[in-house]
């Protein structure tokens, strides 16, 4: 195995690793969903905004092309 000797740790150790990790995990969780709402609102405008083109171009308000 390895050649570290084994040392126990202490509760107030633990408990304190267990806060490192779960703070960081809670920031990735928040990252990862923020990314995900960033994306889905960009794909919404961005279906919006060909949309809105789309349709003023099919009632003559817009000239798409020559």
């Amino acid at each position: 195995m390895s050649d570290k000797p084994n040392i126990p740790l202490t509760d107030e150790q633990i408990e304190h690793i267990v806060e490192r990790v779960t703070e960081r995990v809670i920031s990735n969780v928040y990252t990862s969903v923020g990314k995900s709402v960033v994306t889905k609102f960009f794909w919404i405008v961005g279906v919006g905004a060909i949309g809105l083109v789309t349709y003023l171009a099919g009632v003559g308000h817009i000239k798409i092309g020559s």
